[in-house]
């Protein structure tokens, strides 16, 4: 379900009708089928790239289920939404930077009457030792857009080409998948913007206010012909595991309880383990999930003998991704000690 400035989108569940047709010519029939095939490749086409795609505000299975209502727009009404919803529109996220592992993200988007976008999002994410680490990650592209898949225009399907993106750090930059295709849903009425879960305000440019709206320099970045292609995987998620484990080593306990690796995942880890949940839809399934875990912590601070103890849903596929995403982590060395047992289980 999508929210918006103006409160909830609800999409109809209706059942499909059945009646039972006339006689009909062979010509037509099979006209009828060619269209019915069509449309069923477009929306397979559509389901595949929403479910891959991270920005999309709806999972794959929900997309699905408001394409059956899907209302395309013709050329007309593609540019008035176009010139409706163009503008300034800034995001910052609720965070309590007192919070171990906070992270805190401010996202800059422009939208221009012929569809081009620009987009910066900075997001600095608290580190074990205090300190904190910056990412930057700046896109640009054109969306077009295709469909209503709600009760009203708001609930836009858009076609998206992806020209550039970049990603900053403090110590790097590169850059990440570029000319691709994907499908966004944006909940805009010109009032109040959405994308990704995120929702935007409008953004004041009055007076010079509007020359600061982007951090300087961020958007010639895309542009330097010297940067080079970001390994994979590449994004926010990879970079802060990075981040966070390269921090971690550099961290020593004179003591570490099976209490603090737990206070330590909640603030750290949990996030990838969500991630993976997320990225098999667990969540999005209306019924309870979890994965129950056993490793041992061992005095360097690293993680042997990972096991699933317990799962309620997920695969076999799920369940060697949790494995591997266990297996990764780091925790605070200690001079001395055994090899601490942990068992955890991580509901969604």
């Amino acid at each position: 379900m999508l929210r918006c400035c103006s409160g909830k989108i609800i999409y109809k569940d209706t059942p499909m009708e059945f009646h039972t047709s006339s006689a009909k010519k062979s010509s037509q029939l099979f006209k009828r089928a060619v269209v019915s095939v069509i449309v069923f490749i477009i929306v397979l086409i559509l389901f595949i790239m929403v479910s891959k795609n991270g920005q999309s505000a709806l999972k794959g299975a929900e997309l699905l289920t408001s394409l059956v209502h899907y209302k395309g727009f013709n050329e007309q009404q593609k540019e008035q939404l176009k010139v409706r919803n163009a503008g300034f529109w800034q995001y910052a996220s609720d965070t309590d930077a007192s919070n171990a592992g906070y992270s805190y993200t401010t996202d800059r988007f422009e939208l221009k009457t012929n569809g081009i976008f620009w987009q910066v999002a900075e997001t600095y994410l608290g580190l074990p030792s205090k300190k904190t680490a910056m990412f930057m990650h700046i896109c640009t592209g054109y969306l077009n857009p295709f469909a209503s898949i709600g009760k009203t225009d708001d609930s836009i399907s858009c076609e998206v080409h992806i020209l550039r993106q970049a990603y900053v750090t403090e110590t790097d930059s590169c850059y990440g998948p570029s000319n691709t295709d994907t499908t966004w849903i944006v909940v805009a009425n010109g009032r109040c913007f959405e994308l990704g879960g995120r929702t935007y305000g409008h953004y004041d440019t009055a007076g010079g206010a509007l020359r600061h709206f982007f951090p300087d320099g961020a958007l010639k970045i895309v542009d330097k012909v010297a940067l080079p292609q970001c390994p994979e995987p590449s994004g926010y998620l990879p970079w802060a595991r990075r981040t966070i484990i390269a921090d971690m080593r550099s961290i020593q306990a004179p003591v570490l309880t099976a209490d603090a690796v737990d206070k330590i995942i909640n603030a750290y880890y949990r996030q990838f383990i969500d991630n993976i949940a997320q990225a098999y839809s667990l969540a999005a399934t209306g019924k309870k999930s979890m994965v129950g875990v056993t490793f041992e912590v061992t005095v360097q601070g690293t993680v042997i003998n990972p096991r699933i103890t317990r799962m309620v849903e997920g695969d076999k596929k799920f369940k060697k991704a949790v494995l591997k995403e266990i297996g990764v982590w780091v925790f605070p060395k200690r001079q001395t000690g055994s090899p601490i047992i942990i068992k955890r289980e991580f509901w969604f």
